[in-house]
């Protein structure tokens, strides 16, 4: 594999000394092990070979690799989360908690001044929170398998779609003519507030991976039909003309 190769694979990310499985795309796997998840999507990923968003011992595999191959690479605690930092654990007061409108519970997890952490415990008047990643002090143990190395661009397009929009690529339209590149949004999607960010790390990922094509996003927005005011039961303005005439009388 190279640089810039797009490649479909089957992973499990499992971690520490037991190996605890915490990410798969094998979703019979992932029951099996208690963390299924049913708003993911259990299908075959795609890795970009040379990703910053990859580790790089990952990587370094990718570039020995051939489809078909089915690869564990180690990643030391280090290289990974990071190593534990007792610096990272801190004690807040209960009021702090209160103004956030949070009731913290152990092993709950907190985002305070902007900082994703978890309870460790509560006592009266204070709380204690660990910032450190859930993972840090682990080693990472990554098995993977490349299904196939994809080719097409319109799939590479859909890929980088369905890494950064939650719903994905499926109801999108991908068109290709020579150097240029078409993909029509959705309407249901045009005013979805995921997407209104996703969009932009599409279109940098594509200038980024296919740097000779000319990439457009469509967004068509069709004129509303005018509104036709519903028209009044006829029985109903009789009635109305009726209840006006006997208020002329009565103010007469």
């Amino acid at each position: 594999m190279e640089n810039g190769d797009f490649v479909k694979i089957t992973f499990e990310m499992r971690i520490g000394a037991d190996k605890q499985l915490v990410a798969t795309n094998n979703e019979a796997l992932a029951k099996e092990n208690n963390i299924y998840d049913p708003e993911q999507k259990y299908n075959e990923g795609v890795l970009i070979v040379g990703s910053e968003d990859i580790f790089k011992e990952i990587n370094e595999s990718l570039l020995k690799a051939n489809p078909g191959d089915e690869n564990e690479v180690e990643i030391k605690a280090e290289n990974a989360y990071g190593i534990r930092d007792p610096k990272n654990i801190r004690v807040h007061t209960y009021a702090e908690f209160q103004r956030n409108k949070i009731d913290p519970v152990p092993g709950q997890e907190v985002r305070i001044n902007n900082r994703r952490g978890r309870v460790l415990s509560v006592s009266p008047g204070r709380v204690v929170v660990d910032y450190n990643h859930p993972w840090s002090g682990k080693d990472v143990y990554y098995k993977y398998k490349i299904v196939e190395k994809i080719d097409s661009v319109q799939d590479k397009i859909r890929a980088l779609i369905d890494q950064n929009f939650t719903p994905g690529s499926e109801k999108f339209d991908v068109s290709e003519s020579g150097k240029e590149i078409t993909v029509n949004v959705p309407e249901e999607f045009r005013f979805n507030i995921e997407w209104f960010d996703a969009k932009y790390r599409v279109v940098e990922s594509t200038r980024k991976y296919l740097k000779e094509y000319t990439f457009a996003l469509v967004e068509r927005y069709e004129p509303k039909a005018e509104e036709v005011p519903a028209e009044t039961p006829k029985g109903n303005e009789e009635v109305k003309e009726e209840g006006d005439k006997k208020e002329a009388v009565n103010e007469a």
